[in-house]
């Protein structure tokens, strides 16, 4: 075979078992050094390619999509700093465990270390935060064919194993780099021709996370039956089973149940929201427990660590479905690998209790209608009624992400328990940045196949304002609640905000840029409601419209500080009045 030939064999060779591996969307940022494998992506008859100008939007679309499908997207990208560009949604993808694939184009060695022009060390650049990565040679026919499906083999199961997370494979090609046909049946490929006639991966891996031993399973089940007075907490949980296996067990068993925005149990009927309890002292005090068996990853708020710094309770175990350590404040006297739903599940049918029913909340019907007072229609509309209503009026069948920052703290606070089911909820709480997050809800969307509404504050938003272009070409809608408050509201509740010769222009950082101007750059449908009952209508419209759009709400930070700090102690104080 001639140089062109074998590159675009091989190129073809790897799109072609990563499809085998049930691999099928590929998020390709054009340049010139990956033109065998776009062209080979482009021209296979069971991918799915999406084009992306910007290599960060890329690879968060393809962790979005990963968060809805457990599944991962290929990104490909071609040499120089477009693969650094993946870097903080590979962070996020491995601190999180979304799988994720990486296909970066690469100079050849001739002339790595020679000043040669879009070359840099691309080998290993994402260092830990990868579950393998691999560097390829330049397409030989000295490399068995075998050992290159092997490898992309390898790439799918690292990426989709135990646990889940990105995995990077560079690719070096030398030019000529224009595609040519050539059939796949060569010399070079004849170790595969079996392979090549049919659909199957070259190599399959069956592997199965480990099964709690039956003597843990059994010591776990007495600590909790024996417990007086038993608490659950739900993390961070993407996966509905996972979330359902733990609201059953609480339900069941009639133990408390912390259900943190993440866990997508927050906004659940019947579920009973502590984080608005836990605003009081004296509840904190008198429902001490000796037992906390938290399942999955970390919680949005601080008060749960505040809480277990107080209460030192005798067991705190962790269920958590990947070998990481989740012991933040190292309080932790177990920690158990599991999938929490089943284990879950397994100690809903094993474990009988000691003590009864769950204790009466009395103080929940005045604090809801406290919440519910300042959702009143003609009210201006403010970021923590958004957030309420947004909880009751967003569509079940729909997907939410909520951004980092104040859209997330918010909707775990004061988000009602209206959604008849799990309500399929996303956040990028692997790292918490802010980067990405608006291509991140995007591919959410995709892999989901419904409608999303990502709640977004606007410091956020225009960290990704390229990626708006995302939505106006999406084949399925995403409306953005814009929340603006011209600048980084969370700041407003820092220590730092008492200090006015630094806070404004270092921390808050206003920027005064138009979201009613970039919604029309991108062809989206815009509107600034002004009361929550606008608010609420304009929601419904769009959300249902077919198409996206972006919803800005105008606030004030200063009114917003205020607005939470008098609302907490009133909800304290009515919840200390009624224990």
């Amino acid at each position: 075979m001639t140089h062109k030939e074998l590159t675009s064999l091989w190129s073809r060779l790897i799109v072609d078992e990563l499809v085998r591996n049930g691999i099928r969307l590929f998020c390709i940022s054009p340049g010139s050094r990956s033109t065998p494998l776009t062209v080979a992506a482009a021209r296979h008859p069971e991918t799915v390619c999406r084009v992306f100008p910007d290599e960060r939007a890329s690879a968060f679309f393809a962790l979005g999509q990963a968060r809805a499908t457990h599944l991962p997207a290929v990104l490909v990208c071609t040499s120089g700093t477009a693969a650094a560009n993946y870097f903080p949604a590979v962070v996020e993808a491995s601190m999180d465990r979304q799988p994720l694939i990486i296909l970066s184009a690469d100079r050849p060695a001739e002339l790595q270390e020679t000043g040669a022009n879009q070359t840099i060390r691309q080998q290993g650049m994402y260092g830990s935060y990868t579950r393998w990565n691999f560097q390829l040679p330049e397409p030989s026919e000295d490399f068995p064919a075998r050992a290159l499906v092997s490898a992309i083999d390898e790439a799918a199961t690292s990426s989709t194993g135990y646990p889940p997370g990105p995995v990077h494979i560079n690719i070096p090609f030398r030019e000529p780099l224009d595609p040519v046909d050539v059939p796949p049946f060569q010399h070079w490929t004849a170790p595969l021709e079996t392979w090549l006639e049919h659909r199957k991966p070259w190599c399959t891996t069956i592997s199965e996370t480990p099964g709690l031993p039956v003597e843990t399973a059994g010591i776990l089940a007495d600590l909790v039956g024996n417990a007086s007075s038993p608490l659950m907490i739900a993390g961070n949980l993407d996966r509905r089973e996972d979330a359902l296996g733990v609201y059953e067990m609480a339900r069941t068993l009639a133990i408390p149940l912390y259900a943190d925005i993440s866990s997508q149990l927050r906004l659940k009927q019947d579920t009973l929201p502590l984080q608005l309890a836990w605003l009081s002292e004296t509840y904190l005090a008198q429902n001490r427990p000796d037992l906390v068996l938290h399942f999955g990853g970390p919680v949005v708020g601080k008060k749960p660590a505040e809480a277990l710094e107080i209460w030192k309770p005798d067991n705190y175990i962790v269920v958590r479905n990947h070998p990481f350590r989740y012991n933040p404040s190292h309080n932790a006297t177990m920690s158990i690998e599991a999938r929490p739903g089943e284990l879950a599940g397994k100690l809903q049918l094993s474990v009988t209790r000691k003590t009864g029913s769950a204790a009466e909340a009395t103080w929940l019907a005045p604090v809801q209608r406290e919440l519910d007072r300042i959702c009143r229609p003609e009210l201006p509309i403010s970021e923590i009624s958004a957030a309420r209503l947004l909880s009751s009026v967003i569509d079940p069948t729909h997907g939410l992400f909520l951004a980092n920052s104040m859209p997330v703290r918010d909707m775990d606070m004061y988000g009602g328990t209206h959604q008849p089911s799990v309500l399929a909820t996303a956040v990028n709480r692997g790292a918490s940045g802010i980067d990405g997050l608006v291509a991140t809800a995007a591919g959410f969307a995709q892999g989901r196949h419904s409608p999303v509404t990502i709640m977004i504050g606007d410091i956020s938003l225009l960290h990704d304002l390229n990626s708006l272009h995302l939505l106006s070409a999406a084949d399925i809608a995403v409306t953005v609640i814009a929340v603006n408050n011209n600048g980084g509201g969370i700041f407003s509740f820092l220590p730092v905000s008492d200090h006015p010769d630094v806070f404004e222009n270092f921390f808050a950082t206003p920027r005064d840029f138009s979201i009613r101007a970039a919604a029309e750059t991108f062809g989206l449908r815009y509107s600034r409601p002004e009361t929550n009952s606008e608010f609420c209508s304009v929601f419904r419209k769009m959300s249902h419209s077919g198409t996206s759009g972006i919803i800005e709400i105008r606030t004030s930070r200063h009114e917003n500080l205020e607005q939470h700090r008098m609302l907490n102690a009133r909800l304290a104080r009515i919840i200390e009045e009624a224990l």
